[in-house]
């Protein structure tokens, strides 16, 4: 894993993972692009701002890496919250993961998907975050999220119903894009560059399994 201070974390996230894309699909590659709630908004809003334009657009699929169970629209969902910020990418192909379905036939939609979308893409790129608990994506920490099997699973957490991909998903990407800022993530992304925490209780270490990973910070850490 690559770390690097900034502080402008998010912007130069956005850079990153758009001149990745904007690569991958002049190179006419057929590119699955994961995104992130939280933080990750901004990102993908300043990410699709840069990709306006990008020569073959309809080789990008874009989806969310995790989302909050419940009505489509409803005011915690990550989706509607992309919306909300603007994001728009034409051309693209996009996946919203709710559905107006119950939880069982959204996860079973959502893992039928997924599953697709990996096997037909030919890079594979996930923008994520960092909690101050360690998880990324919606894999929550001491959770049957960390012990999933498949691409994708669904839990209930003290928080939301989560809907996520596993850690199987994040290991099949072909590069990862991290952001996380703010003094209270420092102790925390310490750790995930030492890799002193186990992946039980922090999620975020199966990020070092990405080939090509890179990690946005306006924390400095020790190296």
């Amino acid at each position: 894993m690559h770390y690097i201070y900034t502080k402008q974390p998010t912007t130069e996230s956005a850079s990153h993972t758009a001149r990745v894309i904007s690569e991958q699909l002049t190179a006419e590659k057929k590119v699955l692009w994961l995104l992130s709630g939280g933080s990750g908004i901004s990102i993908a809003t300043q990410t699709a701002a840069l990709l306006k334009g990008c020569p073959n657009l309809k080789n990008l699929t874009i989806t969310l890496t995790d989302e909050r169970y419940g009505a489509v629209g409803h005011p915690n969902e990550n989706w509607q919250q992309l919306i909300e910020a603007g994001f728009v990418l034409t051309g693209s192909k996009l996946y919203r993961p709710l559905r107006g379905t119950d939880s069982e036939a959204t996860l079973e939609s959502f893992d039928n998907w997924i599953k697709k979308q990996f096997a037909a893409a030919d890079f594979r790129i996930g923008v994520f975050g960092v909690g101050d608990d360690g998880h990324t994506a919606g894999i929550k920490p001491d959770t049957n999220a960390t012990s999933a099997g498949g691409f994708t699973t669904f839990f209930k957490g003290t928080d939301f119903e989560r809907l996520t991909i596993t850690y199987q998903a994040i290991c099949k990407l072909d590069e990862a894009v991290i952001q996380a800022a703010g003094a209270g993530k420092q102790v925390v992304l310490q750790q995930l560059i030492d890799r002193s925490a186990p992946l039980l209780a922090m999620p975020a270490q199966i990020l070092h399994k990405v080939p090509t990973a890179t990690l946005y910070t306006d924390c400095q850490l020790t190296t």
